[in-house]
């Protein structure tokens, strides 16, 4: 939490823990509840800044659950899938290598998961998100009908589509 002065500078900040909070019952199976991370853990950092000076007000460091510092290149923050490696997901996506093989040999190449800055999840998140972005078999005459369309009922529309050598959509404005 931090609020900014009317000039748009940052007044104050509050860093909490991530546990902080109550856990809210989301599911209505009594039976099967969910697992949470939320224990109201009271851990948090409180900074002011006077006068570009940043001043520690409150320092609350006593955490009400354990802490696993080993596990912390699990926090979305401290996980990045290289360049590299998107090239090499992309390049074994093309000759049709299951996920699971392909971040198995991401795993053997670093010696182990520990040492990898990513899970199997953002490979695949990854790997969806190329897909999704990616037009399939008659997808750019559907684009050009649909824009002949926008075009016919909006006449301030406008759409441009550039094809490569090969007749393959390139780019479209």
């Amino acid at each position: 939490m931090s609020e900014k002065a009317n000039d748009g500078t940052i007044r104050y900040v509050t860093l909490v823990c991530a546990r902080d909070g109550k856990a809210r019952n989301r599911t209505m199976k009594v039976a099967k509840p969910c697992p949470t991370g939320k224990t109201e853990c009271k851990a948090k950092i409180n900074a002011i800044k006077v006068e570009e000076k940043v001043w520690l007000t409150t320092c609350y460091n006593i955490h009400n659950h354990n802490l696993s510092p080993q596990k912390s290149h699990f926090f979305r923050c401290n996980r990045e899938v290289s360049e590299t490696v998107k090239r090499v997901l992309d390049t074994n996506d093309l000759a049709e290598i299951r996920m699971n093989k392909s971040f198995g040999s991401l795993v053997i190449g670093a010696d182990g998961f520990e040492n990898l800055p990513f899970l199997e999840k953002d490979c695949r998140n990854y790997m969806n998100k190329v897909r999704h972005l990616q037009l399939g078999k008659g997808g750019a005459g559907a684009l050009r009908d649909y824009f002949l369309r926008m075009q016919y009922k909006n006449l301030g529309f406008f759409a441009l589509m550039n094809l490569d050598d090969d007749g393959r959509l390139k780019n479209v404005f």
